[in-house]
């Protein structure tokens, strides 16, 4: 199958771009795999034996792709809506009575039914590029975009100083010419700025887990992931996608934070090995592709995902709210 990636953006991304991540890893798995891919995407984009292509401003991606394409997969509500055969992925959180079209697929069961959808693909990551330590080092991560309250890095930093345990914040806002670089630890948090995957991952094979309190419906979570290939339990909220992926042998989850206190005191009953396992059930970047490729195949066979696609809404606020989940 010949299958054409589409996103605006440069892929791989060098810092944070958790959606240029899973282009990345989905270009190739789906080589891996035996297919080829195309690769819309903008100048300075690169993955190993794809064919890039960067459409000048203005033109239709349809217009774009070679002839023997059989699918375009976008990462956007197309308009207009391309006459070939498409899918869509969706990986945020839309705004309230957004519409999106019946070729939709959301990235876990919980996002997909805050729109009014059943379809999703789990993003998946290779796991041999993560690293786990058999030994582990005394302090915890927080791995999010730091500057949206929904993340709740006030929470995780209560979280870490109420168990006495270091704080690795990774995600936190860029200071200017590096300048948190030379910060010192300050009341037992580090704030490291938007890191490279290089650093992200050093951090998170040494690391003796992940505070991950959310405030809202989470739609995957690819830093939970990315966690447990390192090794890292998951201490966090139960929130949207989140109980699908972290079962009671990699982590806990509470909207209570004495509940993630207790359990971090608790550290040594969560093994590196189990977390590590965790992500061959079904979120690895080859799970991704497969489920993918699956309907890929219906879409072809009949244009559309299933008899059971229609056009979806979405029925909760997203991200634009103000209105943070349950914490204390």
């Amino acid at each position: 199958m010949h299958v054409a990636l589409c996103h605006d953006a440069v892929i791989p991304t060098l810092k944070y771009g958790g959606t240029e991540r899973v282009i990345f890893w989905l270009a190739r798995a789906l080589i891996q795999l035996g297919h080829k891919v195309t690769l819309l995407a903008k100048e300075g984009s690169f993955v190993e034996g794809t064919q890039l292509i960067s459409p000048p401003a203005g033109m239709k991606v349809e217009e774009s792709v070679p002839s023997d394409v059989d699918i375009l997969h976008l990462w956007a509500t197309p308009n207009p809506v391309p006459k070939r055969p498409f899918v869509v992925t969706i990986e945020g959180n839309g705004r309230p009575g957004e519409k999106f079209h019946p070729n939709t697929l959301f990235v876990s069961k919980k996002h997909a039914e805050n729109h009014g959808a059943i379809h999703y693909v789990y993003n998946g990551l290779p796991p041999e590029d993560f690293r786990s330590d058999a030994e582990r080092e005394d302090y915890l991560v927080f791995l999010a975009k730091a500057s949206w309250k929904v993340k709740n890095l006030t929470g995780a930093i209560a979280v870490a100083r109420a168990v006495k345990m270091r704080l690795e914040v990774l995600g936190s806002r860029d200071w200017p010419v590096d300048f948190h670089r030379l910060l010192p630890i300050i009341r037992g948090v580090h704030y490291r700025g938007m890191v490279d995957d290089v650093e992200k991952r050093e951090v998170l094979r040494r690391a003796r887990g992940l505070i991950f309190p959310v405030r809202w419906d989470e739609p995957f979570g690819i830093a939970i992931t990315e966690s447990l290939a390192s090794g890292c339990p998951v201490f966090g909220t139960p929130y949207g996608s989140l109980p699908e992926i972290v079962n009671d042998e990699v982590g806990v989850l509470s909207a209570s934070s004495s509940d993630l206190i207790n359990a971090i005191r608790k550290l040594d009953r969560f093994s590196p090995e189990k977390c590590r396992a965790r992500v061959f059930q079904g979120f690895t970047d080859l799970d991704m592709a497969r489920n993918y490729l699956s309907f890929y195949a219906n879409i072809l066979q009949t244009g559309r995902l299933s008899e059971n696609a229609p056009t979806s809404v979405m029925t909760k606020k997203g991200f634009i709210s103000q209105e943070l989940l349950p914490w204390q």
